[in-house]
């Protein structure tokens, strides 16, 4: 059977028809545009699932559900989205007026929790039923999934990762609250981080790899040129999202952490050191088994593959 998976960013919105063995038909990715307002987004993606249908070769007859993630917070059980600041969304019955346009059964989800569903169905989460999706961007999205299942919370407002508080004396988060995880270990926050240790090193190799603008990849670029500035930067870097994980693993213990974002494009510089403190901190507690880290594999695709996994 033939799903539709809708990943809807403040950006862009993607979206593909998916079929049962994570087989992409087809796809397409456009500019959200959210000053449009509700109606003319929903008008849209319903139009661009006909799109998406003539692209693959099928009828819309063929699609089986329809599956939307969206950046807020959203009732899946209900199908609404409660709140949705980057949308300016408050209370959209969202899962219902598509059903109402299309006739087909629709699902609704936050996006962190449908890309963590998507790895773990179709990418690096397929050997693994517990698992945690974490996603360092501006933000740290994450997604939790128990025994093959998402885990939400009460409310659906649950696993927020991000917004752990890991210092009571850290910065002002975004949320408002003081020393959220993510102040410290997203790739905004080290990118913040980055900008530092060039004022205070203005003669290292990071410094010069910086002098035409920082991005979360320049630290990564001057170590692999031998910088010891940045070597040090990272190693300080991967020791918070480190520190977020390990308090992760004392409450849920899973098998795999699966790191996505930008980032995450470091592949193993980035992963094997955090497997690794994260291990020697289990076996030290004597808290066994060890817990696999791994990057993430469905790139821009996870999102609406884990839409489209909702319907399944």
């Amino acid at each position: 059977m033939n799903y539709v998976g809708v990943d809807i960013g403040g950006k862009n919105i993607k979206m593909g028809i998916v079929d049962d063995f994570g087989k992409i038909l087809s796809s397409m990715t456009y500019k959200t545009q959210q000053e449009r307002g509700y109606d003319a987004l929903l008008l849209e993606i319903i139009s661009n699932i006909g799109k998406l249908c003539e692209q693959a070769g099928i009828y819309t007859d063929d699609i089986s559900g329809i599956g939307i993630g969206v950046p807020g917070i959203c009732n899946s059980r209900a199908g609404l989205v409660m709140s949705c600041s980057t949308l300016k969304w408050k209370g959209v019955d969202l899962a219902h007026d598509v059903t109402n346009l299309t006739g087909k059964p629709c699902k609704v989800c936050n996006d962190a929790n449908c890309a963590a569903l998507g790895e773990q169905r179709f990418g690096s989460g397929r050997n693994y039923k517990n698992l945690v999706f974490i996603t360092l961007g501006t933000g740290i999205g994450s997604g939790i999934v128990i025994d093959g299942k998402l885990f939400e919370g009460l409310g659906c407002a649950g696993a927020e990762a991000g917004h752990m508080g890991i210092s009571v004396d850290g910065e002002i988060c975004d949320c408002g609250n003081r020393g959220c995880w993510e102040t410290f270990a997203s790739s905004k926050a080290f990118i913040k981080q980055t900008k530092e240790a060039v004022q205070k090193n203005p003669d290292s190799i990071l410094a010069e790899v910086c002098k035409d603008g920082i991005s979360g990849k320049s630290a990564f670029i001057a170590a692999k040129r031998g910088d010891k500035v940045a070597k040090k930067l990272i190693d300080k870097y991967i020791d918070y999202v480190t520190y977020g994980i390990i308090g992760l693993t004392n409450i849920l213990h899973p098998q795999a952490f699966i790191i996505g974002g930008g980032i995450a494009n470091e592949g193993a510089l980035l992963t094997i050191p955090i497997k690794k403190k994260l291990n020697e901190y289990i076996d030290n507690n004597g808290f066994y088994p060890y817990v696999d880290v791994v990057s993430a594999k469905l790139g821009d695709s996870a999102g609406f593959m884990g839409a489209a996994a909702l319907v399944m």
